[in-house]
């Protein structure tokens, strides 16, 4: 009787020893669970990093990156780098925001100061990625010309799940695309050259370059497709425009991108380019260089670039 009482105890403590061991691993996984659920591992070509969600402080170098933070109402931006910002990041001039150097040569220390929780970087920054990524966890944003629009979704999402704003960016992203199909109906496969102005210099773009959005997105056929790949364009005359002579001329001055005088209008109006169709039909469109050469891709700066195209189609 004594051994049958002994084995029934024995089996009920079994027992109990179970569920509290149960208990103990649901608790432990449901921990887990809460700790994937805090965090999130960023895919780049520069290599993968994870992070906790809803960093508190943030310096930014990639403006587009900016241009969505500040669309989504995500303020937790510490550091930007010295920059003229207008429009919606006019903000970013104040002395409220550190500057960490410029959008090329950072100041690592000014960085260290602030203790920041993440570090998001774009190309411009790229070659400091170790020595940022020995401060804080470093992210880089970057945009794949051959599929420009899927790259620049892709890096708004990377924002809208680090800070929670899924259920935001989606309904922000239906406006870009309705804005980006209306302004393809409007332009209807017009023949374009787009045009790098540079202190006299000129530089023309194919599809697939930093000013794809124009004809992967925006319905302009580029006039001349044997335009060479290149980061910086391939260099090009007045007469080159006008032999190619296409329907519209499309015309960034990278001079008034980084706060230079803008000299785009007095260099182009001369009399080889005034003998283009494009000059006599008022189909000269001068775009709005800081939005296209440097916060292009944004979430709102997408719409811009949009509209930029739009207003001026005749």
């Amino acid at each position: 009787m004594n051994k049958k009482i002994a084995a029934i105890a024995g089996v009920i403590i079994i027992g109990v020893l179970g569920v509290f061991s149960a208990t103990k691993m649901l608790k432990n996984n449901e921990d887990v669970s809460k700790s994937n659920e805090n965090t999130i591992t960023i895919a780049s070509e520069l290599g993968n990093v994870t992070i906790e969600k809803n960093p508190e402080r943030v310096v930014v170098f990639d403006v587009p990156t900016l241009d969505t933070m500040e669309e989504l109402g995500i303020d937790k931006v510490v550091g930007v780098p010295t920059s003229d910002y207008y429009d919606n990041l006019e903000k970013y001039n104040s002395d409220d925001y550190t500057k960490v150097g410029s959008l090329k040569e950072i100041d690592l220390e000014a960085i260290k100061s602030l203790n920041p929780d993440l570090i998001i970087i774009g190309g411009r920054q790229s070659s400091y990625y170790d020595k940022l990524s020995e401060i804080a966890p470093t992210i880089l944003m970057s945009k794949e010309q051959t599929n420009y629009l899927k790259s620049s979704k892709g890096n708004i999402d990377t924002i809208a799940k680090i800070f929670n704003k899924e259920d935001e960016v989606n309904e922000k992203y239906e406006k870009v695309l309705s804005n980006l199909s209306a302004t393809k109906e409007k332009v209807n496969g017009a023949e374009a050259l787009t045009v790098m102005v540079n202190e006299g210099n000129l530089s023309v773009y194919n599809e697939n370059s930093r000013y794809a959005l124009i004809y992967q997105e925006l319905g302009f056929k580029n006039a001349d497709e044997t335009i060479e790949d290149s980061t910086h364009g391939q260099s090009v005359t007045f007469e080159y425009l006008s032999e190619i002579n296409p329907e519209y001329l499309i015309i960034l001055d990278r001079g008034s991108a980084i706060g230079k005088t803008s000299t785009a209008k007095t260099i182009m109006e001369n009399d080889i380019v005034k003998s283009t169709d494009a000059y006599k039909n008022g189909k000269m469109i001068y775009l709005d260089s800081y939005t296209w050469y440097i916060n292009d891709g944004g979430l709102n700066s997408l719409n811009k670039m949009a509209e930029d195209i739009s207003k001026n189609i005749k």
